[in-house]
């Protein structure tokens, strides 16, 4: 038996931002409140702690940031790939 068709690795989560999209956090610093700084995706991170990892930049700021997937939101509702949902 072929054991690569037995065992095969499973397929890694998809990135529900992509390089280029601009997005919000969700918390800032551990408060609630939500930011108004608009950040741009620079890159997709590989999982950490169950949640997939983005580096990500405020244009005004110097530095750039790692941000996990569940405290990112999409900056508009048009830039998600969740739009798809919305059937006109």
């Amino acid at each position: 038996m072929n054991m690569q068709k037995r065992f095969r690795r499973p397929e890694p989560p998809a990135h529900r931002f992509t390089v280029g999209q601009k997005v919000r956090m969700k918390n800032w610093a551990g408060s609630t409140m939500k930011s108004v700084a608009i950040f741009e995706v620079l890159a997709t991170l590989p999982a950490s702690g169950g949640s997939l990892q983005y580096r990500i930049r405020d244009n005004d700021e110097k530095h750039e940031r790692i941000a996990t997937e569940d405290n990112l939101e999409a900056a508009d509702m048009w830039s998600s790939k969740d739009r798809s949902s919305f059937n006109l």
